[in-house]
This record gives structure tokens, C-alpha cells and sequence, in this order.
């Protein structure tokens, strides 16, 4: 597996060369199940928005550590939120 000198935005690993994501391996596993799990949480919780998503991953006892790094640094960088907002788009219109 080749890496790239960019570093991860939630560790500090490798990026993964071509990864359009900003995190290593490992945290690029968590975004996508993020993306894969906030369809069931906005049916489970009603009109959930994407930050209200993520906040309720960061407190919850539940959610995994990388998944919890991984939201934080999304709602600290205003890039990424956008970013997540338009994979969910994506990800909506494809089902």
C-alpha cells in the first residue's frame, strides 16, 4: 500500500495515495461509515441535520473512537463539512 507525505487531519498517519479524503486508512473507514449510517439515524432521530449527526456521534458512549475523531475534525473544518455534506448528497441520490 503506497502513502502519500500528506499526513491525517484526525492522527497524523499516512494518507493513502489518491485518497480524496483527508484521513488515514483507518479513519477513511470510519467517514464512510459515517456517510453509510446517517440515513438511519435521520430516520431513527426525525429531521436530523448532518452537524446534529455528528454531535450526537461525538457524545455517544457507543461510537467508536475513530468515528468520534473523525466527526470532531469535521466540525472543525468548515472544508470538510461542506465535503461531508456533498457525499451525503451523493450518497442519498444514489439509493
Amino acid at each position: 500500500m503506497e502513502t502519500s507525505s500528506e499526513k491525517c487531519m484526525a492522527c497524523g498517519r499516512n494518507v493513502e495515495t489518491g485518497s480524496k479524503l483527508p484521513f488515514c486508512r483507518l479513519h477513511s473507514e470510519a467517514y464512510r461509515n459515517i456517510i453509510k449510517n446517517y440515513e438511519n439515524w435521520k430516520n431513527a432521530y426525525g429531521d436530523l441535520t448532518p452537524e446534529e449527526f455528528l454531535r450526537k456521534l461525538e457524545n455517544n458512549d457507543y461510537t467508536g473512537k475513530w468515528v468520534k475523531e473523525v466527526a470532531r475534525v469535521i466540525l472543525s473544518n468548515r472544508g470538510l463539512l461542506d465535503f461531508l455534506l456533498n457525499d451525503l448528497s451523493y450518497s442519498s441520490r444514489k439509493d
